[in-house]
């Protein structure tokens, strides 16, 4: 019985940094597929952008829908590079927390007396998966951003067209969006 106890030890100590393991796994899994979206949203602005430019109408209105897709397309090339450096952040983090396991087990089977080391690459891991959560964070701000002027451009353009109540209300959806 004694023989297992420091086995199991081992193992629980193991289990933490597979926790973190799936915790930096899931927040890649959500990031790639948010830059994805970026990637596709940013694929149509420029497409409408292209258009726009090859037409040879230069009336306000075009012109003001240029204006707003260039703003776009600067706020979503700039979403992509916040998501990219997210992800090398929850890359890092992953692989430490992977090293921090192995150290784990490598050191008690060596039964080495160098016990801070696992400890020092979990924190070092933790760091970084607290850097890529903040650059998140970062991003969903601006991506709030991006939507409000979305929005506020499709309200302005088509408020000709909307019904007689809503046209007199103040309100933009950058005031709706506030959190």
């Amino acid at each position: 019985m004694d023989e297992v106890t420091p086995s199991l030890s081992v193992l629980s100590s193991m289990i933490t940094p597979a926790v973190l393991i799936l915790a930096s796994g899931s927040l890649i899994m959500t990031t790639s597929q948010r830059l994805n979206r970026v990637i596709e949203r940013v694929r149509k602005i420029s497409d409408e952008f292209g258009q726009i430019q090859k037409s040879s109408d230069r009336e306000s209105a075009s012109e003001i829908k240029r204006k707003i897709l260039y703003s776009l397309l600067n706020k979503n090339a700039r979403r992509s590079k916040l998501l990219t450096r997210a992800m090398t952040f929850l890359y890092v983090s992953l692989g430490l927390f992977v090293a921090t396991s192995l150290t784990i087990g490598i050191l008690s089977v060596v039964h080495s007396k160098y016990a801070w080391v696992p400890t020092a690459i979990g924190l070092t891991g933790s760091l970084f998966l607290f850097c890529g959560s903040a650059v998140l964070i970062i991003e969903a701000r601006l991506t709030r951003r991006v939507i409000a002027d979305e929005v506020d451009y499709v309200i302005a353009s088509s408020k000709a067209n909307a019904p007689e109540s809503s046209r007199t209300t103040g309100r933009t959806w950058r005031n709706r969006l506030r959190f």
